[in-house]
């Protein structure tokens, strides 16, 4: 787990209490989310983050499975935000 930007050092420090290499993808989603608005001022949207997810298990021969990375879209980060905030 890891962090950059502002409150770095904090934002580090939470992930590496929280995060699990175990953990599901709704978990730590969750995780981030909740790391990003223990450092963020003001009000956190959808509108206000962005969330990139890297995909790992993608075989080099498997071009049908899904993307390596994939930005979630605003209606989905709405939707994580609605269960945490």
């Amino acid at each position: 787990a890891t962090a950059i930007g502002k409150n770095m050092v904090n934002s580090k420090t939470f992930l590496e209490k929280r995060f699990n290499g175990d953990m599901e993808l709704e978990d730590a989603v969750h995780t981030a989310i909740l790391t990003l608005k223990e450092g963020i001022e003001g009000q956190m949207t959808e509108e206000s983050i962005d969330i990139g997810i890297i995909h790992t298990s993608l075989a080099a021969q498997d071009t049908s499975a899904t993307p390596a990375f994939k930005c979630l879209t605003t209606a989905e980060i709405k939707d994580y935000l609605s269960n945490i905030i």
